[in-house]
């Protein structure tokens, strides 16, 4: 039977979390219809064990690829290099799905035509034990939206956790993101954009996703320490605004929002190392690097106040913040 979904799960040093997160696809009442691709990237644990057990017990859902370690974007370009689904979804092997709600999204995807399907997803903040419900619901009522209207209606990127997307458009375009690198799921949401064309909206919540962990490719402490990867993905994106051509008011809109977000990020990520005077330089160069190549940066009041003082309130938001940071 042809396979409906594609749901690839980047996988490094995961066997705590496999036969958690694993077992909420499965549960669907259309397992037939599904395909998991297990990536393991090089993982020194159990990781590639837990998938070939995984695998043994569900033969025809389940496909492995082991693979030396290439980072978040390297599991996703090899799940798409071959997936087989009509769509193709990326699942983290610390998060989860809604089992339920997976098997109507299926059924949904089944009959559906469009290129990209967005749903909600749930944000869960394990080390405050609450939740929240990450929705885009747009005003209309439409089955089906041109990819623009649809934009201007969330007025915002849709993020990965929200994302299904056509597996042909994935293959067909080459669409390969950056390996060896955390923040990916940045380029994932943005380059396929100039192929999509239709878009729906699925109204049940699918994706569960695990936040509150320090060790998180999202907490402060390793944007620190992967500063460079951030910046990576960061000139990335601002390289693809360039070269993109046609794009609409409304995806260069929100495109800009995007990047001139992520530049906001970096600048709070210079101001929160402890080497601040080595910060501080480096954070001049950065700038100076982004006026170069990207001329519709939206700054925000803290790089405005920077540059306003020729830099020299550097030290003082950096130790504002640290303070502030303190608090929480």
């Amino acid at each position: 039977m042809n396979k409906i979904l594609t749901i690839t799960v980047p996988s490094y040093n995961a066997e705590n979390y496999l036969l958690e997160t694993i077992p909420t696809m499965l549960s669907v009442s259309n397992p037939e219809k599904l395909e998991i691709i297990i990536v393991n990237d090089g993982s020194k644990d159990n990781t590639l064990a837990v998938a070939q057990q995984l695998k043994e017990n569900y033969p025809e859902t389940i496909v492995i690829v082991d693979k030396e370690n290439g980072g978040h974007g390297s599991t996703i370009n090899s799940g798409i290099k071959i997936a087989t689904g009509k769509y193709f979804k990326v699942v983290d092997a610390d998060d989860w799905i809604e089992s339920k709600n997976l098997s109507e999204l299926i059924y949904y995807l089944e009959k559906c035509n469009d290129d990209e399907v967005i749903s909600p997803f749930v944000k869960v903040y394990t080390d405050k034990n609450t939740e929240e419900i990450y929705s885009y619901k747009p005003k209309l009522n439409q089955k089906t939206y041109q990819y623009d209207d649809f934009l201007s209606e969330i007025n915002e990127l849709p993020k990965m956790h929200a994302i299904c997307i056509k597996t042909e458009i994935l293959q067909e375009n080459n669409i390969q993101i950056d390996e060896n690198c955390f923040y990916v799921d940045l380029e994932y949401n943005v380059f396929p954009m100039p192929y999509i064309k239709t878009i729906s909206y699925f109204e049940l919540p699918i994706y569960r996703y695990r936040l509150g962990s320090p060790t998180q490719s999202v907490s402060m402490s390793s944007y620190i320490k992967n500063i460079k990867m951030h910046e990576k993905v960061l000139f990335s994106l601002i390289h693809f605004y360039n070269s993109y051509q046609n794009i609409s008011d409304i995806q260069r809109k929100l495109l800009e929002s995007l990047i001139s977000d992520v530049i906001e990020t970096h600048t709070n990520i210079f101001l929160l190392r402890n080497d601040v005077k080595s910060s501080k330089q480096e954070f001049i160069d950065f700038i100076y690097r982004v006026d170069e190549v990207f001329h519709e940066f939206r700054e925000g009041r803290k790089i405005r106040l920077l540059r306003m003082s020729k830099f020299n309130l550097f030290y003082i938001l950096s130790f504002y913040l640290k303070v502030r940071n303190s608090l929480f």
